[in-house]
């Protein structure tokens, strides 16, 4: 364990002049478009370095001026970029019909969510909403990897170091009373999801709220999401009947996906 603190120590630092370039991209892309000005007052950087920064976004194609008004806005090929990441997960309609069957199958909500910026994002979600779900049922919504079992899914495919190391950036906090916030027993949490081959949330999110969870691969024997059932009870039976058939179902769609199962 010693080792993993010592290897999570050392971090790469990040470029100063990329950062900015890809906070002046996403600034830019929640309004539309922007003056230098505008940008120089967001993003407080030196007009000069703006200045660059906008200039060589311009060349390489991921901003256009408005001649006119002198405003930039995000260009086609922001969107192309964008939107090759979507058809990375282009197995959407395998995943949605995966989520129809668990629903149909469970009567409980299915959803897939990915890791995004070290938390969980929702990008789609089969069954019925209840007041009690509010933190289940919203597609794009965010919630912590930690008190999730989508969450804890996908971080089981982490080394434990690597879980360290990204500890202090998921902004650990107790929900419940039930929330996992030492970091000790939360690695024995991630040590036994492993041995089951899924992962729970026992109202460690929301109280009320009882989640099983199942990481989905692909062909590059990477994670792409996890698949979640939610409801409002979870019984030692329930537990092992609703693992059993999650696991067995994100097998097939990895499967199908390309995973080679070993």
């Amino acid at each position: 364990m010693a080792k993993e603190l010592e290897k999570a120590e050392t971090r790469p630092e990040t470029i100063q002049a990329v950062d900015r370039a890809l906070q002046i991209l996403e600034t830019i892309g929640r309004v539309n478009s922007m003056s230098l000005a505008e940008l120089n007052r967001e993003i407080k950087v030196n007009k000069a370095s703006l200045s660059r920064l906008v200039y060589t976004l311009v060349q390489n194609g991921y901003l256009a001026k408005n001649e006119k008004t002198g405003d930039y806005s995000l260009t086609l090929k922001t969107y192309e970029v964008g939107l090759n990441a979507v058809q990375n997960l282009d197995k959407l309609s395998l995943i949605n019909s995966t989520l129809v069957d668990l629903y149909n199958r469970t009567g409980r909500i299915a959803q897939f969510s990915v890791e995004d910026n070290n938390q969980l994002l929702c990008l789609q979600s089969i069954g019925k909403e209840a007041v009690s779900f509010s933190v289940y049922t919203s597609v794009g919504h965010r919630s912590p990897l930690y008190s999730t079992s989508a969450g804890k899914a996908l971080l089981s495919t982490y080394s434990n170091g690597e879980i360290i190391e990204k500890w202090d950036k998921m902004n650990i906090q107790s929900l419940t009373g039930n929330t996992l916030t030492d970091l000790q027993l939360f690695l024995q949490e991630i040590g036994l999801t492993r041995q089951r081959g899924y992962a729970l949330d026992r109202e460690e999110n929301e109280y009320h709220v009882f989640c099983v969870g199942c990481v989905i691969m692909d062909f590059s024997n990477r994670p792409i999401g996890s698949i979640s059932i939610s409801g409002s009870s979870l019984t030692e039976q329930e537990e092992k009947e609703l693992g059993s058939l999650l696991m067995v179902s994100c097998r097939k769609l990895s499967g199908l996906l390309g995973y080679a199962i070993r």
